[in-house]
């Protein structure tokens, strides 16, 4: 019982809700006390990240059908009702009797008989609310928690999007995002790329220039041969398109900096060839670590990553600069479903002043006729095209450019910048600034 996939999904609950901490880093915490096997780890995985993604939406379920206020209720076993609740409303692979027995057995094991049988009831209820078919879920979607969002999004996005458009832009987040391989092209054709990975009943469709979109075997991926010796890597396709803005040319040397984990960085290094070099470059040692790791999974030695603060260190002087901001991640929600719980509208603030310090400090080192590229995984205008604007207006030797024509039109918003958004366009939230030293 003590490393299954739905205790674990207890004690990873428990402990997010308890502490400041990321999801992956709760993860690994409670990976490394239970020590689970592949399967419990990977299926405690998916829960932890749909039930924290949905988890004030499960919450007013629980309310509802309890008539409970939760602060009332046992850490564990509010962790066990989400779970419950959570296969009986959206997981169309477990049966609602297994959900049911399940949720009572692991409740008499963390806690006691007398609250399993709090349990099964709150359960059974739930299916019998479903069954009479009434129309009690269209009343609560009315209620602010439906959209599982802290009060000052919610807020701040219906003001800004208005409630039709924030329905939309909510509804993508409230799913996991789609799986994207980013294929280096040239070692391997994308469709021979395909096939090899249709041989490892990975199926995927070609989604735009060098990514495929995986329709089935996500989980197979980092096993294959093809991942392991870089020839691929899952990278979302505006993610992706970052570089693309930047254009970098064979031969080309890119300073990278806030580069950690090295995704973009690799991609640029594809891109410039072994004539060129990318120059990357974070302030946290354990992502720099990682990315010299990754290192040795695609053999590139054009990569050369060294510890700098984006803010204030020397760097040398470039011709194209990637500055891949630290931000709030608001565009990445569906991707990282505990960012929004950790954030708060402070955060976005001191984010802004930060990006803009960081971006007034590296034009320092771009060349006369240089290139810089500005971006962020942030929906927020404060983090970006503010950002953009505050520096253009101080820097009078500087001028917004547009990108490359290669990139789909409806990625381009009207300033010419770069910007996606997950509801309209099918991927990440992203957005990037292209500027240029007269």
């Amino acid at each position: 019982m003590n490393s299954n996939a739905r205790f674990l999904s207890v004690k990873i609950q428990n402990r997010f809700e308890k502490k400041k901490e990321k999801l992956s880093i709760v993860r690994n915490k409670i990976f490394s006390q239970f020590k689970p096997d592949l399967i419990s780890k990977s299926r405690s995985m998916i829960l932890t990240s749909e039930i924290i993604r949905l988890k004030d939406r499960l919450d007013l379920f629980i309310e509802y059908i309890t008539g409970k206020k939760l602060k009332y209720l046992d850490p564990s076993l509010h962790s066990i009702l989400r779970i419950g609740y959570f296969e009986i409303l959206y997981d169309q692979n477990i049966p609602n009797y297994a959900a049911v027995n399940s949720a009572v057995s692991l409740t008499k094991s963390i806690l006691n008989r007398k609250a399993s049988g709090f349990t099964n009831a709150a359960l059974r209820n739930l299916i019998r609310t479903i069954e009479r078919k009434t129309e009690w879920e269209r009343q609560l979607r009315k209620d602010p928690r439906w959209y599982s969002l802290p009060n000052w999004l919610y807020e701040k996005w219906t003001d800004r999007f208005g409630k039709k458009e924030f329905d939309k832009l909510a509804k993508a987040f409230d799913r996991a995002p789609n799986t994207y391989i980013r294929v280096d092209i040239s070692q391997k054709e994308l469709i021979d790329i395909q096939k090899e990975l249709a041989e490892s009943d990975i199926k995927t469709d070609k989604f735009f220039n060098t990514f495929l979109k995986v329709k089935s075997g996500s989980g197979k991926i980092l096993s294959t041969e093809l991942f392991k010796t870089g020839q691929i890597s899952i990278q979302d396709p505006a993610a992706g398109a970052v570089v693309d803005f930047l254009d970098p040319q064979p031969g080309d040397t890119v300073l990278d900096v806030c580069a950690a984990p090295g995704t973009k960085s690799l991609y640029i290094a594809e891109k410039v060839g072994d004539l060129g070099k990318v120059l990357a470059t974070d302030f946290d040692n354990k992502r720099v670590n990682f990315g010299k790791n990754d290192l040795n999974r695609h053999n590139r030695s054009n990569i050369i990553w060294s510890l700098k603060d984006a803010r204030k260190d020397e760097f040398p002087k470039s011709d194209k600069i990637l500055i891949d901001a630290p931000c709030s991640g608001t565009g990445v929600l569906g991707r990282k479903p505990d960012i929004r719980w950790r954030r708060k509208l402070q955060d976005i603030k001191n984010l802004a002043k930060l990006q803009f310090q960081i971006l007034e400090h590296m034009a320092n080192y771009l060349h006369s006729g240089g290139i810089l590229v500005y971006a962020t995984c942030s929906l927020e205008p404060e983090e970006n095209w503010n950002v953009i604007k505050d520096f253009l207006n101080l820097n009078a030797d500087f001028q917004l450019i547009p990108g490359p024509s290669s990139l789909p039109k409806a990625w381009i918003n009207e300033k010419g910048c770069f910007q996606t958004l997950p509801h309209v366009h099918g991927v990440d939230g992203m957005f990037s600034a292209k500027i240029k030293r007269l």
